[in-house]
This record gives structure tokens, sequence and C-alpha cells, in this order.
């Protein structure tokens, strides 16, 4: 049976997706700071603390590691993996501010397809809301016929499939345990990383610091698959998910101070756009919710 929604609640949820903002913003810088390793070295090492940790504190709690919606879990763990592999892959080779924003374009997407799929309203501000959110996404993109736009073409991929992710999580508060769903995430994750680098067989030897970077992102991950999953446990995801936004500010800063990369006009400009959005749909939703 679903829970009912408090302020309490609500509160409580909209701390756990600032908490998990935080937490992505961290976890992103490491992966800029390891951009000589492979990709599926770093979605590895991304999901390592989840396999090693979760199975035995579900053990302790005795919850079944199998879960209920097993092909529900499944669905939202392989997408959430494809969203990861491609941020990632963005993260590395775009400027961090143009990463994160195409990525925050989720929450517009997660719109469309909670009204789809979880029936939630869906009203001409939010279709308006959409439109302008997607010109603002245009403003960084910049498309045109050049090899400049495949990384951001791959971020816009992955932005919808983690959409679809945020949506399965949403569903599966009714059905399982918080530490199963993250469980699932963390053994596909690792297990599909691990196939692809033996097929590639282009492991790289990780020296010191790198080590060090990977145990930090390691355990950003787990902060974020945790964070996230309790955030849409107890609040709406038209609510919760306007607090994505926030990553755009931080790695923003993160990005000037440690990476001396300086945003382009077009690309705040998009990036406030966005934002903005971001700002009237959240507002838009609290009103529905006090409505209900």
């Amino acid at each position: 049976m679903e829970k009912v929604i408090s302020k309490s609640n609500s509160a409580y949820g909209i701390f756990m997706m600032i908490s998990g903002t935080i937490f992505c913003s961290l976890m992103i810088v490491f992966v800029k700071y390891l951009k000589h390793l492979p990709v599926m070295e770093i979605v590895f090492f991304r999901n390592f603390f989840i396999m090693l940790i979760i199975p035995f504190i579900l053990k302790k709690e005795k919850i079944s590691i199998w879960g209920n919606n097993k092909p529900l879990i499944l669905f939202r763990s392989m997408c959430s993996v494809i969203g990861a592999i491609t941020y990632f892959y963005t993260a590395k080779t775009m400027i961090l501010t143009d990463a994160v924003t195409i990525k925050q374009l989720s929450p517009v997407f997660i719109l469309f397809m909670a009204a789809i799929f979880l029936k939630e309203k869906i009203n001409i501000q939010k279709i308006i809301i959409f439109f302008l959110a997607f010109s603002g996404a245009l403003f960084i993109i910049k498309p045109g016929f050049n090899l400049d736009i495949f990384p951001a073409m791959v971020g816009l991929f992955g932005t919808i499939i983690t959409a679809a992710a945020h949506i399965a999580l949403r569903r599966l508060r009714l059905t399982d345990h918080p530490l199963v769903i993250v469980n699932y995430f963390g053994y596909v994750g690792g297990l599909v990383a691990l196939s692809v680098m033996l097929f590639q067989r282009n492991f790289v030897v990780p020296d010191a610091l790198s080590i060090l970077f990977l145990f930090l992102l390691g355990l950003t991950g787990l902060g974020v698959q945790v964070t996230f999953v309790k955030a849409y446990q107890f609040a709406p995801t038209s609510l919760v998910s306007f607090y994505l936004y926030l990553q755009i500010i931080f790695t923003t800063i993160i990005g000037v101070i440690f990476f001396n990369e300086i945003p382009g006009i077009f690309s705040l400009f998009g990036a406030s756009i966005i934002i903005i959005t971001g700002y009237f749909n959240y507002q838009f939703s609290k009103k529905e919710e006090m409505k209900k």
C-alpha cells in the first residue's frame, strides 16, 4: 500500500535529493580527474562499494536480495547503468557545466513519463515548460553538422534513459526495499562494466592518486544511489526532481575553481533557462500537491 505523503515525508525526500545532488557533484569531479582511465573501468569502481557493502547490510537486516518486482528493478538498473556510462563519457569530453546541464534535462522528460506511466497530471503550463527547457538545451548543444555535437547527443540520450530510471524508482517504492534496488544497480553496472573491460582488454593500472579518487568515487556513488532511492520513496517525483538542478550550480563553481573551465555565454544562457523553467515547474507541482 502506498504511503500517505505528509509534509514531513516530503521534507525528508527533499533533504535526500539535495544530499544526492551534492554526492553527484563530487562524483563527477572524481570522474573528471580520472579521464585518463577507460569509461568502463570508472563505471566498475563506481559500483564496487555497492557490490561490496549492500549485500551484507541486506543479510544483516534479513531482507531478501532478490526483491519483488524483478523485471522493473532490472529495467531501472539497466537504465541507470546506461545513464551513468553516457554521463561519465560526456563529463570526460565536454566542459563540466555543459555535461551536467544536459543531464539535468531529465526532470523535463520525467514530467511526460510520469504522466504516461504514473498517471500524474500534466497541463499546458508543463508543456510550455518542456519546450522552454529544451530550447535552453539547444543553446548548450548548438546543433550542427560537426563532430563536436556527438558528446552532447550522447548526453541527451543518456538524459532520456535516466528519466526512465527515475520513473521506475517512483513505482518501485510501492513494492521493494530501497537497498534491494541499490544492490541490483550495483551488480548490474559492475558486471556489465567488467564484461566490457574483459572484452576490450583496455584495463589501465591506476597510480596511487587514481586509486584514491576511485575509492572516493565508489563512496560517493553509493551515496548517490541511497539518497536518490530514499528521495523518491518519500516524496512525489514532480516535487523532488527540481532539486536536481542544484548540480548545475555546484559543478559550474567546481569547474571554474578546479578545472579552469569557464562556460561560454550560450551555455550559461541555456543553463539559466533550464534552471528557471525548473523553478516554475516546481512551483506548479507544489500548488498541485497542496490541492490534494
